[in-house]
């Protein structure tokens, strides 16, 4: 990467990071949904924590179990909905990596098994290689990119499989997975529906996801 490519990102960075959260969608009924930008976070420092006492840790891990070069692909076409992905350093799709995803969520779900999509939100944070750096006396923050309402979603308590659907005017992003035992587990896919200048609206698989069931699942 040169010099001044890496000035011009950084710069964009820190823009960013100055209109934090700024970025959002609607939902049919004009209430804000998503929100994305760059902000505060702690670091779970690339491991799923193994307590749900202490809710201020109780983050999972969006990743790649075969720690392929294409999860920062598929990453940066994700973020392509609200961010320019030359703004993103790299992407380790390894789960112990302290580049990476974390997330966290409340799944509600009622008797019947049927999504609580006002009670259900889950935050991305999108840890990249410049994280933590300090350019011009600031540190850079995670991106993050937060639902802060759920669009539909089902648990069968039968076989304890689960889809939850999150959607706004950007797109829409899906978590379809199972309850075993003490974790939650799964597949997280988008779907784009716009796109920055100079990119086109994409879908796929974002990554696998692990998280402890007491924190996910409500």
């Amino acid at each position: 990467m040169n010099q001044s490519f890496f000035n011009k990102s950084v710069m964009g960075i820190l823009v960013l990071m100055a209109l934090s959260l700024s970025a959002c969608g609607k939902k049919d009924d004009g209430s804000a949904v998503r929100v994305a930008g760059r902000g505060n976070t702690v670091a779970t420092n690339g491991v799923v924590p193994n307590s749900c006492g202490n809710t201020a840790m109780n983050w999972g891990k969006i990743y790649d179990p075969y720690a392929s070069s294409q999860f920062e692909n598929q990453v940066k076409s994700f973020v392509s909905a609200t961010l320019d992905p030359q703004s993103l350093g790299t992407i380790s799709g390894n789960i112990n990596d302290k580049t990476g995803i974390d997330f966290r969520g409340t799944f509600q779900f009622d008797s019947q098994g049927k999504l609580v999509t006002t009670a259900s939100s889950v935050t991305i944070k999108i840890f990249d290689s410049y994280v933590n750096q300090v350019y011009n006396g600031q540190t850079i923050q995670p991106y993050v990119v937060e639902f802060t309402a759920a669009a539909e979603g089902m648990l069968d308590r039968t076989t304890r499989q689960f889809q939850v659907r999150f959607k706004d005017s950007y797109g829409e992003i899906v978590f379809q997975g199972r309850i075993n035992n003490s974790t939650a587990e799964g597949t997280v896919y988008y779907q784009n529906y716009t796109a920055v200048a100079g990119y086109q609206a994409t879908s796929g698989t974002l990554g696998s996801f692990k998280a402890y069931t007491c924190s996910l699942i409500k």
